[in-house]
């Protein structure tokens, strides 16, 4: 699997990212703060494409984001 990865999982923007132990981690947007959390549960959703998952590019990405942020 190449990381980062870069997915909208419904319209939540999610990313996985290499750890530097070797591992990956799930982050998605946090609606309240406009930052990314760490949320190992769309581990399962991203990986196996379940319900609605685009994956984007990384410009794709931080353009949806920042509409998100300049939205609050």
């Amino acid at each position: 699997m190449d990381l980062p990865m870069y997915c909208i999982v419904g319209r939540r923007p999610v990313k996985l990212i290499a750890t530097e132990t070797g591992g990956t981690d799930v982050l998605a947007y946090n609606w309240e703060t406009g930052e990314f959390q760490r949320e190992m549960s769309y581990l399962t959703t991203v990986l196996m494409g379940e319900g609605e998952v685009d994956y984007v590019s990384e410009q794709e990405f931080n353009s949806f984001v920042t509409q998100l942020q300049n939205k609050k």
